[in-house]
């Protein structure tokens, strides 16, 4: 048979207030610890801006009763660094040197703790010029298209560029920036995305928006042709020119096809270019067209002329 240990309640309470007394006193004796606090930077100029992040917190070794070390690490107040206080050292680099802190960061230590000594012998950081920049956007798409699709005008961003905030000499470095890959594939529609702004990591830069609308513009796409008449550039007394008119054979989307006129075109020869390389005939060149269209050929691709004396 098992006996019941019948162990009185007053046991347990005993025991209870034993091991309470044995907290407070070890809590009441003076320790020296070593306790992390985050670091705040205040006082930055109003024309200033911190490249980079610098040190975010620091390890203090402190002296203080339990009970204050023990609500320390539960809880503290960020230390406030003032920049104005900073030394310089060359260019942007400047530092805080941590025995020159000392009364600053004691006076910001809770009631009890006494501070014994900075892990660190200073703290440096970087300060430079702030200023504000229009940059470009550069779109990044992979596009591919179903047959007799492609794009009917040029890919659009909305907005083309942001104005990006931070150090002078960082900022004027960057001529633009990209926007994310992205791969389309089998389009045959127009699309409006949306795409993120890839930002260089560099935590003094702010951006007013962090992604952009890309609209890419699709249809499909034939070919027209048109007779335009030619011109000749330099042309000498009596010049005759056979056929006195080109066909331009274009690529044109459907939804722009009938709005494609010979006045949109500008057909020119040369025939200084002609009589320097000592050809018989003219070369014609396309000066100018529509942008709504892509000029696939030119036909003929010679133009035969004669001068009568």
């Amino acid at each position: 048979m098992k006996k019941n240990l019948n162990i009185p309640k007053t046991f347990f309470g005993f025991l209870v207030a034993s091991l309470f007394f044995w907290v407070l006193i070890n809590l009441s004796k003076t320790y020296t610890s070593e306790v992390n606090y985050d670091i705040n930077y205040i006082n930055l100029p109003q024309q200033k801006t911190l490249i980079n992040i610098p040190l975010k917190s620091i390890n203090l070794l402190v002296k203080g009763t339990g009970f204050n070390l023990l609500s320390t690490n539960i809880s503290n107040e960020p230390l406030q660094l003032d920049i104005e206080k900073v030394n310089r050292k060359t260019g942007n680099n400047y530092y805080f040197l941590s025995k020159n802190l000392h009364a600053n960061i004691q006076s910001q230590l809770k009631s009890g703790i006494e501070l014994i000594q900075t892990q660190k012998d200073s703290i440096p950081l970087k300060i430079g010029t702030l200023t504000s920049k229009n940059i470009p956007l550069k779109s990044n798409l992979n596009i591919t298209f179903q047959l007799g699709f492609d794009l009917a005008k040029p890919i659009t961003i909305k907005p083309d560029s942001i104005l990006i905030s931070g150090d002078e000499t960082e900022l004027k470095n960057i001529s633009f920036l990209n926007l994310e890959k992205l791969d389309l594939k089998n389009v045959s529609e127009s699309i409006n995305i949306k795409s993120k702004i890839i930002i260089p990591k560099n935590d003094s830069f702010k951006i007013t928006n962090k992604e952009v609308d890309i609209i890419v513009a699709v249809d499909k796409f034939t070919e027209g042709e048109i007779e335009i008449p030619v011109t000749i550039k330099n042309a000498p007394e009596g010049i005759n020119i056979f056929p006195k008119k080109i066909k331009l054979i274009y690529k044109v989307g459907l939804t722009n096809f009938n709005k494609i006129t010979p006045d949109l075109f500008n057909v020119e020869c040369d025939y200084n270019e002609s009589n320097t390389k000592g050809i018989s005939y003219l070369t014609p060149r396309v000066q100018s067209h529509s942008d709504l269209v892509t000029i696939v050929r030119v036909v003929p691709d010679k133009i035969d002329f004669l001068i009568h004396e």
